[in-house]
């Protein structure tokens, strides 16, 4: 029997708002829950609990308060604890480019993702870093954001 897990290990909340100090950039993070219909069509549902293996919606969301353009804005959010990224399903607008870590946010990848790992016969090889491996998203904006500007990012974690 699988018991729902609370998604305030997953997200703080359904909708966090957020501000940075000192910059007029201000945030929203949505969490929704991915369902299938029985017509094949995805539906999205509040995401107040999940069970093991539900598939939820990250949409983030940025907007420039300000009166000037802000540049080299980079947005970076972790994989829940509790979650493992789904592959290729982190999405942003054509100006944002979007790397992958497995450290901990130590360093950043575009995909796939490169790791050292020691095969059987105690030899260092580089392989592909697996979805589950992923541990931060980072999407960094090519051009600036203008005043009254919003901007959108997306990905998809299942729960373990």
């Amino acid at each position: 029997m699988h018991r729902p897990v609370l998604l305030s290990v997953l997200v703080a909340g359904l909708i966090t708002s957020f501000a940075f100090a000192d910059n007029p950039v201000t945030g929203t993070i949505e969490a929704v829950k991915v369902v299938v219909a029985e017509s094949g069509e995805e539906v999205y549902l509040p995401a107040d609990e999940a069970r093991p293996q539900d598939v939820i919606e990250y949409r983030l969301k940025y907007a420039n308060r300000g009166d000037q353009a802000v540049s080299k804005l980079s947005i970076t959010d972790p994989v829940p604890v509790g979650a493992r990224y789904v592959a290729k399903t982190a999405k942003s607008p054509k100006f944002a480019n979007v790397v992958f870590s497995v450290d901990g946010a130590k360093t950043f990848h575009n995909w796939p993702v490169r790791v050292k790992q020691t095969d059987a016969n105690g030899k260092d090889v580089w392989v592909d870093a697996t979805p589950d491996m992923i541990t931060h998203i980072r999407w960094t904006l090519s051009g600036d954001l203008a005043p009254a500007d919003e901007i959108s990012f997306s990905y998809r974690a299942e729960v373990k």
